[in-house]
Formats: C-alpha cells, sequence, structure tokens
C-alpha cells in the first residue's frame, strides 16, 4: 500500500497536484532493496504537517487563452496516512471553493465544496475525471499523484541523467484492476534532494502528461526539499497548467478542521 505526504497532478500533486509537486510520495511496496531505498528517501521529504501559505496555478489552453487561480494548502499525516485540503482565494467566482483529499487503508476519498452551489459532495466513479478547478489536472490525476504510483509494484531502472544531474528512475505498472487511468508512471529522481524533477504519465506506449521541475527552483524548508515552481502538460490536448508556491510552512499544528468532510469547506 502506498503512502503519501505533501504538497498538487495533472498531473496537475500533490500532495495535491501542489503536494506532489513538493515532493512525489512513492508506495511501500517495492521490487528490490534498491527501490525502496529511493522511495524512502523522496518520503523523508514529507514533513508530519505542511502549510502552502500561497499558490498560484495558472492554466494556459491551446490558443495561449491563461486563468490564474490562488490559494493555500494544508496537509497532515495522520496514522501514516495524508490528509490534504486547498482552500482558493482569487478569483472571485472561485473563492472559498475547497477540496479535500484523505488517503485511506483500503480507499481514498476526495471531497470538494463549491460556494456557488453551497454544498459539499463527495467525488466518485465518472466525476473523478473531471478537471480540478479548471486546471489541467483531473481529480484521478491528483489521486494518482497524492499516491504517486499508486495500484503497482515500483522498480528501479538504469540512472539516468537530467538538467546535468544524476537521476534515479523509477517506473510502475498498474496491477490489473486498479483505477488509475494510466498505463504506466515514471519519474525521475533527484539523487542528491530525492525530489522528483519530472514524471511521465503514460496512456499506452505515449506519454500523456508530464510532470516537470527545474533544479533551480528547489528550496529547503526545515531539511525538506520541494520545488517552487512546476508544470504539469497534457501533450495531447497542447495545454499546461503551471504551478508556483510561497510561504511553506512545515512545523505548524494544524486543526483537525481542515481535513473533515463535514467542516473543511468553513475552515480559515
Amino acid at each position: 500500500r502506498q503512502r503519501v505526504t505533501p504538497i498538487l497532478g495533472e498531473s496537475m500533486k500533490t500532495r495535491l497536484w501542489p503536494l506532489l509537486l513538493l515532493a512525489l510520495h512513492f508506495p511501500v511496496l517495492a521490487q528490490d532493496a534498491a527501490a525502496q531505498k529511493v522511495m524512502d528517501c523522496a518520503r523523508a521529504n514529507i514533513p508530519q504537517s505542511l502549510t502552502i501559505k500561497d499558490f498560484e496555478l495558472t492554466s494556459v489552453d491551446r490558443v495561449g487563452g491563461s486563468r490564474t487561480l490562488k490559494g493555500h494548502i494544508y496537509a497532515i499525516r495522520e496514522d501514516n496516512l495524508l490528509r490534504a485540503m486547498v482552500k482558493m482565494t482569487a478569483p472571485a467566482d472561485m473563492a472559498r471553493s475547497a477540496f479535500l483529499l484523505r488517503e485511506g487503508k483500503e480507499h481514498d476519498d476526495m471531497w470538494i465544496y463549491l460556494p456557488a452551489l453551497d454544498r459539499t459532495r463527495r467525488i466518485t466513479g465518472a466525476g473523478a475525471g473531471g478537471p480540478l478547478f479548471g486546471t489541467d489536472i483531473s481529480y484521478n490525476d491528483v489521486k494518482q499523484m497524492e499516491n504517486a504510483f499508486s495500484g503497482g509494484v515500483v522498480t528501479l531502472e538504469k540512472d539516468d541523467t537530467l538538467q546535468n544531474r544524476p537521476m534515479h528512475v523509477l517506473k510502475m505498472v498498474p496491477n490489473a484492476g486498479s483505477d488509475s487511468s494510466y498505463s504506466l508512471v515514471r519519474g525521475w529522481v533527484d539523487q542528491k534532494t530525492c525530489v522528483p524533477l519530472q514524471v511521465d504519465f503514460y496512456e499506452g506506449s505515449t506519454v500523456r502528461k508530464r510532470l516537470s521541475g527545474n533544479a533551480a527552483d528547489l528550496k529547503q524548508d526545515h531539511g525538506h526539499w520541494y520545488l517552487t515552481k512546476s508544470r504539469m502538460a497534457d501533450l495531447k490536448d497542447g495545454t499546461h497548467t503551471d504551478l508556483s508556491i510561497t510561504g511553506v510552512s512545515s512545523d505548524d499544528r494544524l486543526s483537525s478542521r481542515y481535513f473533515a468532510s463535514q467542516t473543511f469547506s468553513t475552515a480559515d
């Protein structure tokens, strides 16, 4: 069973998409000790609690039109399971919208709150394929990224080089019957910081989406490495979503109200 913990996704990532962008989370199930060592190092970047005081998501369509969303992210580990919540602050029509992800031992739960409807609903079935706040990230993408390599055994491939930095390469092929929308997930993990700088999400033999970041945008908070900027690109549709984060804190005590389906929509 995989474990996660912040950040985004879509493949916009957490953590939620943004969370994942802070650091991919890998499952405890590995093909061998070498793969497990890389996953353990990546998971060590995940603090017990995390607050991203400000983030921006800018989605760009195929003709160059763009829309920017702003908000906050809160995440904790509870019994080694991830709870992550995104609260939007801008633009005005999205303010107070919220998304909650609760990792479970058997299955994960996702919830969304939209002020215009003044109601909270659980995301299930076909709805999980919809876009998160109109970005290139679907709810399923968030789940896949939050659980990064979920539903399959992870193997360590031959080391590679990316951005002139040595990389570990991890690969996961989803198990038959899993709810993954991808046929293969492959990640390039920076050997110095254990942060993934590229994750490819395959449909068949083709890379459908790519999550990427630049090593120049790596920063550290209380010993935890994360990317301040990253991009989720839909290579088939020619669209992308850029994530930028500031004000990261990994030593906050966060109220349980942020992570309960009954109260996350009103927690500030």
